[in-house]
């Protein structure tokens, strides 16, 4: 690993502060047993990080948090770190790349405490020597690198302002160690993990790269991320994802342990800081993690959108009716808006929307009435909706310009097959692989289609919002997998689908990472119940960079919901 190249103009003070010269182990470790001095003499840079970052506290405790090293960013530390402010802690436990190849070892730590421009940072002894104690060959106890490394230096500071006295066990994670070794070390770390341990991952991401590769990087890695599968985190490439694929795993491992879960909500990169070309740039994220509940919505970050994706939405049949009774009306209304906190929403609308439905539809025709679902795509704050699916021409042109006229009328967008919506920095493609409800037409996101998109900017990443598959299936076919490659070699950043009424229960990183997967979000307003249907929406954060994380949050079948609230039974519908 390379010590960071990054070409610094706008904080070019801060230059001095990381390229420091190499002064010889011997002078870093004088006065053995000492505290290690710190290597940052000025308090200003970090005071007034501190001073500007706002205070984001979700609503549930975290159990670790992943924030930068490189001073560049020292809004992106602060934010990151205050954000596990509102928890006591006994003990933070963190973790760092071991840059100059200062041990010999998988792993290091120290005995010794360390100086910051704030005072002393203690070290928590009891838990070093057992670490050391537990695995001489796989953990460097004499070192000296603590003195001189920018991964826990840098962070330090903040630590100690933050929380002031907090005992910090240091870990530095060798560039030489393997996946063998980072499992090997999270075993040995566990004990010193558990409750009442805030786990810092001092880690910087992409590197060494033009801000155009940095950033497919990024959404490779955050889209891994969002899937969660270890063994692809693991997979991730050092330093071209990050400078530190073992504190990464390290991190991953000890949290699968208290059984936590990432949210990324910062992604930015060194070129965002610089009006000229930087030839290579480093990226940085910060990643919290805690057990969060399924209605937790994200919580608000500076520099960041969020917008959720929903299912299969209709108005009419029995949920007409229910959506008349006040208690389901609420109760549903809650369920959603406590998971999305108001914000804006895309829903892949089945049906039509006229001024008056007929009364002689049958069951499989979706129509809903204009007075009621455009009030309530306004009440939950839906400001998108697609058309591309099997019952958009249910009452055929006729209906389908009707559905659009109204729209139109309640200022929502609406996209049909191969249409684009732009929203909070994406551009959501609508898409349907079926044909039109009562026939038989299918595979019809065809390379013709696909070439007929506009062009767009690199810089706005491509969804594609999916009706395909089959009915309850709960994961992709054939057709499904290879149209996901497909569209994932155009490009398309991630991959929403709908059409089966069963949501799926987690993501999938296609390509290594170039894709994300949802297979299905199910059901969102529909009135099938639990015993066959069940739904999720899909929440995207996107990044001023162009990246995004998404992450899925479970719904309860709604109209199972608003059926206890007004304590009837009522008729369960399939297509």
């Amino acid at each position: 690993m390379r010590p960071w190249p990054q070409r610094l103009r706008r904080l070019g003070a801060v230059l001095a502060l990381l390229l420091l010269p190499s002064t010889g182990l011997a002078q870093d470790c004088a006065g053995e047993g000492a505290a290690f001095p710190s290597i940052y003499a000025e308090a200003s840079l970090f005071r007034d990080a501190l001073r500007a970052a706002d205070a984001v506290t979700p609503s549930a405790p975290l159990t670790g948090v992943t924030v930068p090293h490189h001073l560049l960013a020292p809004h992106l530390i602060a934010e990151g770190l205050k954000a596990a402010t509102g928890t006591p802690y006994e003990r933070i436990l963190l973790v760092f790349p071991d840059h100059f190849r200062g041990t010999g070892r998988p792993f290091a730590t120290t005995l010794r405490d360390i100086e910051t421009v704030f005072g002393t940072v203690p070290t928590d002894r009891a838990a070093a020597a057992a670490l050391i104690g537990a695995s001489p060959d796989l953990v460097d106890g004499a070192s000296c690198l603590f003195g001189r490394d920018h991964g826990l230096q840098a962070l330090l500071p903040f630590v100690r302002a933050l929380f002031p006295d907090m005992p910090v066990l240091p870990v530095a994670v060798s560039v030489r160690s393997r996946r063998g070794d980072w499992h090997a070390m999270a075993a040995i770390l566990a004990p010193f993990a558990g409750e009442g341990t805030l786990v810092v991952q001092s880690t910087d991401f992409s590197h060494f790269l033009p801000h155009h590769e940095a950033r497919i990087r990024d959404q490779q890695t955050l889209n891994v991320l969002a899937a969660g599968e270890l063994d692809r985190i693991a997979a991730l490439s050092q330093p071209g994802h990050a400078d530190s694929i073992g504190a990464l795993v390290v991190q991953e491992t000890l949290q699968r342990r208290r059984g936590a879960v990432r949210l990324v909500v910062a992604n930015e990169n060194g070129q965002e800081y610089d009006a000229r070309p930087v030839a290579e740039t480093t990226s940085y994220m910060v990643v919290l993690y805690g057990r969060f509940p399924d209605d937790m919505p994200g919580p608000e970050w500076p520099r960041s959108q969020v917008v959720y994706l929903a299912g299969d939405t209709s108005f009419g049949r029995a949920m007409q009716e229910m959506l008349l009774h006040e208690a389901a009306a609420e109760a549903i209304a809650e369920a959603v808006l406590s998971r999305t906190a108001g914000r804006p929403m895309l829903v892949n609308l089945e049906g039509v929307i006229l001024p008056n439905v007929p009364a002689s539809l049958d069951d499989m025709t979706l129509a809903m009435p204009a007075e009621l679902a455009l009030p309530w795509l306004k009440r939950l704050n839906v400001v998108a909706a697609g058309l591309a699916n099997n019952h958009a021409l249910d009452l055929g042109e006729a209906g389908l310009t009707e559905t659009r006229q109204a729209l139109d009328g309640a200022g929502i967008a609406h996209a049909g097959q191969g249409g684009v919506l732009p929203l909070a920095g994406l551009d959501i493609v609508a898409l349907s692989d079926v044909g039109q409800n009562g026939t038989r037409d299918h595979d019809l996101v065809t390379p013709q289609l696909l070439d007929r998109l506009p062009d767009r900017p690199a810089s706005r990443p491509l969804v594609g919002f999916v009706h395909w598959g089959s009915e309850y299936a709960t994961a992709p076919g054939r057709r499904e997998r290879e149209l996901a490659q497909d569209l994932s070699r155009r490009a398309f950043a991630a991959l929403v689908g709908g059409h089966s009424h069963v949501a799926s229960t987690k993501l999938e990183a296609l390509s290594g990472g170039d894709t994300l997967l949802a297979h299905s979000l199910g059901n969102f307003i529909f009135d099938q119940s639990a015993e066959r249907a069940s739904g999720a929406l899909l929440e995207i954060r996107s990044f001023a960079q162009g990246t995004f994380f998404a992450r899925l949050v479970p719904l309860p079948n709604l109209f199972e919901t608003g059926r206890r609230a007004v304590q009837q039974p009522g008729p369960k519908f399939s297509r």
